[in-house]
C-alpha cells in the first residue's frame, strides 16, 4: 500500500472570528481525509464548501484552528517544517496571471528554484524538464502576457514542477479556460500523474474532468460527505444533485437508458465507453 503523504486529522478552520459581532461559521469542520502518494484525487462541492481551504491548508498556507495536517510526517503547526513542506506540496490557483512573475517564459518557470537556491545550471535541466512535460518547451523564450489562458495556466503548472514537488494541488485550473484549453490542462496533469507519479489532488467544478481521476470526493457545508470511486459517486444522480452537483453527460444518459430497460452491463462515464457499451450490447442481440 503506498504511503500517506497529506493527512487530515479532525481539522477545523475559520477564516475569522469575529465579522460585526458574530462569529462567522467554519471553513473547515472536524475534516479527515489520508492522501496516498500517486493518488489521483478530485474535489468537488458546491461553492464555501471548504474546497479552497483544503488546498490552503494541505502546505501551510492556512494553519488548523484545531487538528493538524500532517505532509510527510511534518505537521504544519510547526514553524520549521514551512519550507520544506512548500517543497512537497505545490499549489497552482484558478488565474495563471497571478502566478506569473516573469516577462519571459522560461524565466517565470525559473523563479521558484531561484528562490530556494538551486545551482543555476541544475535550474536549467529543471525548467527546460518542466516546460517539454507541459507541452510548452517551444514558447519558453515567449511573453507570458501573449499566450492563451490553457498556455499560461500550463506555465504556471511548469513553475511549480520546476520545485519538484511530490504533490500538487490544482484549485479550478481550468475554470477561466475554453473547451481546448481545459483539455490541454487535463492532459498535461494525467501526464504528470500517470508517467511521472506525482499525486494530484484536483478540485474542480467540472464533473467530466473528475471522471478522470482515481478517487473523487465530495465536499457540503465544511465536511467530507463523499469518498468513493468516480463511478461510485456519480451512481447515484440524485445524490449528487441534491448536493448541488451535476452529473457528467454521458452518466445521465447511460441512467436513462437503463431505467428504458436497455442494460449497458456496467456505468459509463465517458463518451467512448458509452460507446463501448452500446456496441457490445449490438453486437450481442445482432449474434
Amino acid at each position: 500500500m503506498a504511503e500517506k503523504i497529506i493527512e487530515f486529522k479532525n481539522v477545523s478552520y475559520r477564516y475569522n472570528t469575529e465579522e460585526e459581532g458574530k462569529v462567522l461559521p467554519l471553513a473547515l469542520d472536524n475534516f479527515s481525509l489520508d492522501i496516498s502518494e500517486g493518488e489521483f484525487i478530485a474535489v468537488l462541492g458546491r461553492n464555501g464548501s471548504g474546497k479552497s481551504t483544503l488546498a490552503k491548508l494541505a502546505n501551510g498556507l492556512l494553519i488548523p484552528e484545531s487538528g493538524d495536517v500532517i505532509v510527510d510526517g511534518l505537521n504544519t503547526k510547526d514553524d520549521e517544517n514551512d519550507i520544506a513542506i512548500k517543497q512537497i506540496v505545490g499549489v497552482v490557483f484558478q488565474n495563471p496571471d497571478n502566478q506569473i512573475v516573469a516577462t519571459v517564459v522560461e524565466e517565470d518557470v525559473a523563479f521558484g528554484p531561484e528562490n530556494l537556491g538551486i545551482d543555476p545550471l541544475e535550474i536549467r535541466e529543471r525548467v527546460d524538464e518542466a516546460l517539454n512535460i507541459v507541452g510548452m518547451y517551444k514558447y519558453r523564450l515567449h511573453e507570458p502576457s501573449k499566450l492563451s489562458g490553457g498556455q499560461k495556466q500550463r506555465i504556471a503548472i511548469a513553475g511549480i514542477i520546476a520545485m519538484r514537488p511530490r504533490c500538487i494541488i490544482l484549485d479550478e485550473p481550468t475554470a477561466m479556460l475554453d473547451p481546448e484549453g481545459r483539455r490541454d490542462v487535463m492532459n498535461a496533469i494525467k501526464n504528470l500523474n500517470k508517467k511521472i507519479g506525482i499525486t494530484v489532488v484536483y478540485i474542480t467544478h467540472y464533473m467530466e474532468e473528475a471522471c478522470e481521476a482515481d478517487r473523487v470526493i465530495v465536499m457540503d457545508k465544511s465536511k467530507l460527505v463523499m469518498d468513493a470511486s468516480p463511478r461510485e459517486v456519480f451512481y447515484d444522480s440524485s445524490k449528487i444533485k441534491a448536493l448541488g452537483l451535476d452529473v457528467p453527460q454521458t452518466a445521465l444518459l447511460a441512467e436513462k437508458l437503463e431505467n428504458e430497460g436497455i442494460n449497458l452491463n456496467g456505468d459509463s462515464l465517458s463518451v467512448d465507453e458509452l460507446v463501448s457499451s452500446l456496441d457490445n450490447l449490438l453486437k450481442a442481440r445482432l449474434d
